[in-house]
């Protein structure tokens, strides 16, 4: 019985990994998604510095990397939950 229960959760990141994968690949090879994430980034980086909390200048992006990769995991959690809610109904 243990088996199949990891056997299952295994399977289940997996298709999450594969869903993340394919968030990412949008992210990066999708001209207008890219300019998104840019823009969310370059918001992202004006609160942090009327904030206080970051300085973000001409070089230094300190929401970069967490918009880049963040936005893509949270839109593949959220398409994961709906794969296993609507196959869970059935």
């Amino acid at each position: 019985m243990t088996t199949a229960t990891s056997s299952k959760s295994m399977r289940s990141f997996i298709v999450f990994l594969l869903i993340y994968l394919i968030c990412l690949a949008i992210v990066f090879f999708v001209h207008p998604v890219w300019g998104v994430i840019e823009k969310l980034s370059y918001r992202l980086d004006d609160v942090l510095n009327a904030t206080g909390i970051a300085l973000a200048d001409g070089e230094i992006d300190p929401a970069g990397l967490w918009v880049i990769f963040g936005v893509p995991l949270i839109v593949a959690a959220l398409i994961f939950s709906l794969i296993r809610r609507i196959a869970h109904h059935r």
